[in-house]
């Protein structure tokens, strides 16, 4: 499992007009820090910093600890896996009885 870590709501919003199609465009991020895994799968000592891309009229992700969803993959152009980074909030470990 993938955590990341969301410190403020706070989100950056960018404009323009592309040069491609003539339309207008707006992308909103949000920062957080993804608690990666090293290529034998242990996980590294330190986060890192990632940008969290927010949908059209999705409100910022709130300040806590989640887990990457299964939904952030999908099959793009020629087969190949794609990844639009979608969050769920990271379930507490259930208490243990003493």
């Amino acid at each position: 499992m993938l955590r990341v870590e969301v410190q403020t709501a706070g989100f950056e919003t960018k404009s323009g007009v592309s040069t491609r199609t003539g339309k207008s465009y707006t992308i909103r991020e949000q920062e957080g820090y993804l608690y990666s895994l090293d290529k034998d799968g242990k996980q590294r000592p330190h986060p890192e910093r990632i940008t969290i891309p927010l949908d059209d009229g999705q409100s910022p992700y709130p300040p806590g600890n989640y887990q990457v969803c299964p939904t952030s993959l999908y099959v793009g152009r020629f087969g190949l896996v794609g990844i639009r980074l979608k969050l769920r909030p990271l379930q507490a470990a259930p208490a243990r009885a003493a």
